[in-house]
């Protein structure tokens, strides 16, 4: 074998040196020099490959992905989609319009403590980093790898808002690369604040809640700026895993997340020691379900939210976060909502009973008794809660019923059934409708059965015309047609005093008289005869009486005498549209209105003759508290002081000693007129004092008859006493105020004439200055005989008059 020595011709001298380190070659060239620049070579070749490489990659990464980045408009102008917010009169959340619930909270009116509570759960080193953490990645492998779950996420929370408010929702390595040079690029163009504000108001916090502000409020009922330590740590711990860790849902799960956060927060040194102990010995309480959900008001904000949507858009409504304040006052809305149900349930009493809603033989008898009484939600029944329960025993006039393992036995001797319904008794088996009163935890059932008859109810400040409270029926759940606003029935006599207010205006006193005496009116085809209430006729009646009376004959009267064009034209100044009829019977509120326009015509008679138009929403801002509308009371003269006092006075006199007795028991100056119409279909009673005007309907949706109990006076005057008691609590003692010329003097009440000292009851009248009566009275004949007219309606009113059996 050839050494490497004797290979190159190495001397004997020179085989004993190392090789490559001084030894030349045949051309005289170090041994070593050759390899070394090869190498050199090698490696200056292949930096110039991977430098080209590079270089081609790094273009194709610009080509394809950094220069295709999305647009980070969405996030340079931030305006997601915010909960329209909905406030009462002294600013009290009463409902709320949303896709996604969300209010936008600013970054300084989040504290320290919340902002450094996310940052310490998902991102310890964002005020450090610049968009990527390398290291938070690997603190979170390896905190995930030491608790054999998820407990910290490894992207940040810039990474969290690009792929939040960017990116797509797909999982590849494409979209990774993207969110990583988007999270590069955003920390450039905005600040660490800015950045945390985006994540803060965007991130989802479960129970439909986006962003931090949601979230304070739905959970603990607070603003952020409220949150304490441990409120703060429930809420981090949240975006990591928003179902698993819900307060409501998992309390067990939430609270260990919670005492995770928290110790976090110890860690990074943004809470001190005793805080942090402070924090974590006690339990954040959060609100139920289902006193977030519970609310006031449903069919008063749907009118708000369909007005919103019509002015605005509903896109907008969803949207823009408006905030909405309205005119009402949560406790008398309150009222009038127990005030409704109370009374359709008192009047549904009222009108009878109308029987079980269902029978079960004997088999599915056994089948129900037995399903009950394992449901275990029956074993305690809810105060004044509906149920369905099945008659178990009829003995006689007494039945046992059942709802689930509660029994009670109910007397039926003395329940009266609706007309109509043959009063079959009760079997064993019938379903019957039950309401639970509780008293000392034990439940007593008794029959209650969901009422047929709808209501509404309005009220309003007469001096702004600020809606104060709206019932639109009987329950918004089962019906969201609302018949204070929506339904158009016929008023009956609640329509009478503006044909007395047309009066006053034209040569009439409260003092005057006119002949309530039998009239009738004959056009081609037919004859009509008005008649009272009472089907009798009661003489000469002064205009007092006959409004305190609710006397169909002299309303009838007094509109022939002044003028059918008259009176409609006078009636519109009060808001009412064309659609008022022409003709005699304008004065009986044949003429369809709604409650709400009903009542918008009595504020003058409340406030000294100034009309307003009711006001639901005072002011509406936009999600930055701009006002984009705001609505002050525009009042419009339509009646003379002189003139709405004495109207004030003559509908007091209805109260006082007319069709609306019932409601004296309020116990302070009160004016008002009942209203029913014909055959009972509709029952209304409209009052005021000085600080308040409500009105009352009562009717079916179908127009059926309510019954011969169904007067205004009966029906609808209690609920709205119930109402106006509760809404006059702590309110002081205010009459009417009486303006400069007005003359009160004493009269004889049925004469109209001055009081003579013979008088034993003379009664005190005012007068427009001037008109106050001279004579003192003298002693009327009797009437013996009928007093009829005719008249030709052509006259009188257009020749295709209706005809109307009329009632007060």
């Amino acid at each position: 074998m050839i050494s490497i020595a004797h290979g190159l011709n190495l001397s004997p001298d020179d085989r004993d040196r190392k090789p490559f380190v001084d030894q030349r070659d045949h051309r005289g060239y170090p041994l070593h020099v050759a390899p070394v620049k090869r190498l050199r070579w090698i490696l200056a070749l292949l930096a110039i490959t991977l430098g080209g490489a590079a270089g081609v990659l790094g273009s194709i990464l610009y080509q394809q992905y950094w220069t295709q980045l999305p647009p980070m408009d969405g996030l340079l102008d931030y305006r997601p989609p915010v909960a329209t917010r909905v406030y009462t009169h002294d600013k009290r959340l009463i409902d709320e319009f949303y896709f996604q619930k969300r209010y936008l909270v600013a970054v300084n009116d989040i504290t320290p403590l919340v902002q450094n509570a996310f940052i310490a759960a998902e991102d310890s080193d964002f005020r450090r980093h610049r968009g990527i953490d390398p290291r938070g990645i690997a603190r979170a492998f390896l905190a995930n790898l030491k608790a054999g779950t998820v407990v910290q996420g490894g992207s940040t929370i810039t990474q969290q808002v690009v792929k939040s408010l960017v990116l797509s929702p797909e999982r590849s390595y494409r979209r990774k690369l993207r969110e990583i040079m988007l999270s590069l690029r955003l920390e450039k163009e905005l600040s660490k604040d800015e950045i945390l504000y985006l994540y803060l108001n965007e991130i989802y916090l479960g129970d439909g809640n986006y962003g931090v502000g949601a979230a304070a409020r739905s959970y603990f009922d607070k603003e952020v700026s409220e949150l304490n330590a441990g409120e703060a740590a429930l809420l981090a711990g949240l975006p990591q895993a928003p179902s698993r860790y819900s307060p409501t849902r998992n309390p067990e799960g939430a609270r260990k997340r919670q005492l995770y956060v928290l110790r976090r927060m110890h860690e990074e040194g943004f809470i001190d020691t005793r805080t942090y102990a402070s924090a974590s010995s006690h339990h954040a309480e959060v609100q139920p379900r289902g006193k977030r959900t519970g609310k006031v008001g449903s069919y008063y904000t749907e009118y708000v939210r369909r007005y919103l949507a019509e002015a605005y858009g509903r896109e907008a409504t969803y949207h823009k976060g408006f905030e909405v304040y309205t005119s009402m006052d949560l406790d008398m809305q309150a009222a009038a909502e127990r005030a409704v149900r109370d009374g359709a349930y008192n009047i549904d009493a009222l009108l009878g009973y109308h029987g079980p809603v269902g029978h079960m033989e004997a088999d599915e008898l056994d089948k129900r008794l037995a399903a009950d009484r394992a449901d275990e939600s029956l074993e305690t029944l809810n105060e004044n809660g509906d149920y369905e329960g099945v008659v178990v025993a009829v003995n006689g006039d007494i039945i046992r019923v059942a709802v689930g393992p509660q029994q009670s036995s109910i007397d039926v001797a003395g329940l009266e059934w609706k007309p109509g319904v043959s009063p079959r008794g009760f079997r064993v088996g019938d379903l019957v409708e039950l309401v639970a009163e509780v008293h000392d935890d034990k439940p007593t059932l008794l029959l209650r059965q969901e009422p047929q008859v709808q209501l509404a109810l309005l009220s309003v400040e007469p001096s702004t015309g600020q809606v104060k409270a709206m019932v639109g029926g009987f329950d918004f759940e089962l019906s969201e047609f609302n018949r204070a606003t929506q339904a158009r029935r016929q008023p009956g006599s609640a329509f009478k005093p503006f044909v007395y207010a047309a009066a006053l205006d034209n040569g009439y006193t409260p003092a005057s008289v006119i002949l309530d005496a039998p009239i009738q009116y004959v056009d081609h085809v037919s004859v009509w005869r008005p008649q009272n209430y009472s089907r009798r006729f009661y003489g000469p009646t002064t205009l007092r009486r006959a409004l305190e009376k609710s006397r169909n004959v002299v309303t009838v009267r007094v509109v022939q005498d002044l003028g059918v064009d008259t009176v409609v034209d006078y009636v519109k100044r009060f808001g009412f549209s064309d659609n008022i009829g022409r003709n005699l019977s304008i004065g009986l509120g044949t003429s369809e209105v709604s409650l709400k326009d009903l009542l918008r015509a009595y504020t003058p008679f409340a406030d000294g003759g100034i009309l307003h138009e009711p006001v639901f929403i005072t002011r509406v801002e936009d999600a930055r508290g701009y006002v984009l509308e705001e609505n002050l009371p525009e009042p419009v003269r339509v009646l003379t002081e002189q003139t709405a006092y004495l109207m004030s006075r003559l509908l007091r006199g209805v109260v006082e000693n007319g069709t609306g007795r019932g409601v004296r028991a309020l116990g302070r100056p009160t004016g008002g007129k009942t209203g029913t119409t014909n055959e009972h279909r509709d029952a209304w009673f409209v009052g005021f004092t000085p600080d308040l005007l409500t009105g009352v309907w009562v009717g079916y949706d179908d127009s059926r008859e309510i019954g011969t109990r169904g007067t205004g006076g009966r029906v609808a005057a209690p609920v709205w006493l119930d109402y106006m008691t509760s809404a006059h609590e702590g309110l002081p003692v205010r009459d009417f105020e009486m303006p400069p010329g007005i003359t009160c003097v004493q009269i004889n009440h049925e004469t109209g004439e001055r009081a003579s000292l013979q008088d034993t009851d003379p009664r005190l009248e005012c007068f427009r200055s001037g008109s106050e009566p001279e004579h003192e009275a003298q002693t009327w004949l009797d009437i013996d005989e009928a007093y009829s007219e005719e008249l030709d309606l052509q006259q009188l009113a257009p020749a295709s008059l209706e005809i109307f059996p009329l009632l007060p």
